[in-house]
């Protein structure tokens, strides 16, 4: 006869699992949470319970290991990995959700004896119920006496990018925009108003049980939560809509293309933006999708497939030469530049730790060789639109400053929006979307 299992047991024996997962791979955290999830067999509620846990505790990861070290006799550091995953996974329930202490408690034991033995689960044991009776009493930093480590710990973000965010946003703003990254947004849909008005996909989608309302940026957009698995979804699988941020969407309509023109997107995958164009323009025309990566290139098709979006065409072809090997120029040119991403830490939990001032260093070269050859193939008097989904002013308007101040720039002309002026930064807290950014030029001659 088989053990029994407990209560709770199951979601935080998968919930543990996929974080041990994570921290040996080299992929992000939400594709081995999907993974998790599929082969877990559980319903929803408990799919919903784990994913709240996963996401939580690798994105609160700096400050639960402030709390848990005033706890434990060892330097974490010294701590088995996978032990101090169950006390950090176990933590963020006691600090973060309404499970009751005893049970989180409870339940973290009887995982730690039944996956990393007795000798691990006493130890587990003494931290959490220390943890549990003094987690009100915690020394967390003061804000008045030390912004930068209270934003560092309490809201759990690399000190290097509080510092940056501070020196180019303010101290009020980083803290705005630090708790909104701990926020977990709505998904966000783009409706193919080829096939459905966006009412009548709100319609169907809330007959169908799933909680939606319209978004405020974009008129396709649509802002969701508890649809499952979106393969189970008729509309997503007869192309009604595709998944993409709003503040995407908004690009879209800032690059403006019209039926009939010839539009590049040159960091095309995994598709949403080159789609999206080929919708602006009732498939009219042709938007070519280039982008160096084949596998995340078939993305593109398989999305344009589904969409009915025929005007779209792809080709593997490395951004960077792009103007030598294309051998033609385009009305519209999107520059969607790889960034570190710094705009999208609500979406994607483990991208805070993954990046490094390194990256801001390194990354604008490439982005600038990008919107080079993105100058070279745009007509005269077409516009060449840059765009990032990060929150760094040294990716976005230093890049775009560079560019107009020499070499191909001194053809093009920055076009203002009415809202925004000649640059567009949404950010998390003030817009609700990612953090993109948005400049658009125009060329003169």
């Amino acid at each position: 006869m088989g053990r029994v299992t407990a209560p709770g047991e199951a979601t935080r024996d998968c919930a543990f699992d996929i974080l041990v997962e994570y921290a040996h791979a080299d992929t992000f955290l939400n594709s081995v949470l999907t993974k998790g999830l599929c082969a877990s067999g559980l319903e929803r509620r408990d799919r919903a319970l784990i994913t709240e846990i996963v996401q939580g505790t690798v994105r609160m990861k700096l400050a639960l290991d402030c709390a848990i070290s005033g706890f434990s006799n060892r330097e974490l550091s010294s701590v088995d990995e996978g032990v101090l995953w169950i006390l950090r996974l176990t933590a963020y329930q006691l600090l973060y959700t309404s499970v009751p202490a005893y049970a989180a408690c409870d339940i973290s034991v009887g995982l730690t004896r039944r996956r990393l033995g007795a000798g691990a689960s006493g130890y587990v044991n003494g931290v959490l119920r220390a943890f549990a009776r003094g987690a009100d009493d915690i020394a967390w930093p003061e804000k008045e006496d030390d912004p930068v480590s209270y934003l560092e710990v309490c809201t759990s973000h690399p000190r290097w990018l509080v510092e940056m965010w501070i020196a180019e946003l303010g101290l009020a703003r980083t803290e705005t925009l630090c708790e909104a990254d701990n926020r977990q947004p709505r998904l966000s849909l783009r409706c193919n108003l080829a096939r459905s008005s966006r009412e009548e996909l709100l319609a169907k989608l809330i007959e169908a049980g799933i909680e939606a309302q319209p978004g405020d940026l974009a008129p396709e957009a649509l802002l969701v939560r508890g649809t499952g698995y979106l393969n189970d979804i008729p509309e997503f699988v007869s192309g009604l809509f595709a998944v993409q941020d709003q503040g995407s969407i908004v690009v879209g309509h800032r690059v403006a293309p019209e039926p009939g023109m010839r539009v590049l997107d040159m960091c095309a995958a995994p598709g949403g933006k080159a789609n999206h164009l080929a919708e602006l323009m009732h498939n009219s025309g042709r938007v070519l999708a280039i982008d160096i990566n084949p596998g995340r290139l078939e993305m593109v098709g398989e999305s344009a497939t589904r969409l009915g979006n025929s005007s779209v065409e792809t080709m593997v072809q490395d951004g960077t030469t792009a103007s030598a090997d294309l051998g033609e120029s385009f009305d519209r040119v999107l520059v969607d530049a790889p960034c570190t991403g710094l705009g999208t830490l609500a979406r994607r939990p483990d991208a805070r730790w993954r990046k490094s001032p390194g990256d801001i260093r390194r990354l604008p070269e490439l982005q600038g060789a990008l919107l080079q050859e993105g100058a070279r193939l745009t007509t005269p008097g077409g516009l060449l639109v840059y765009s990032t989904c990060t929150i760094s002013h040294r990716e976005n308007q230093e890049v775009v400053n560079a560019f107009i101040a020499g070499g191909q720039g001194e053809s093009f002309k920055l076009v203002s929006d009415e809202r925004d002026g000649v640059f567009t930064q949404m950010f998390p807290d003030a817009d609700g979307c990612d953090g993109m950014f948005v400049a658009v030029m125009r060329r003169e001659t």
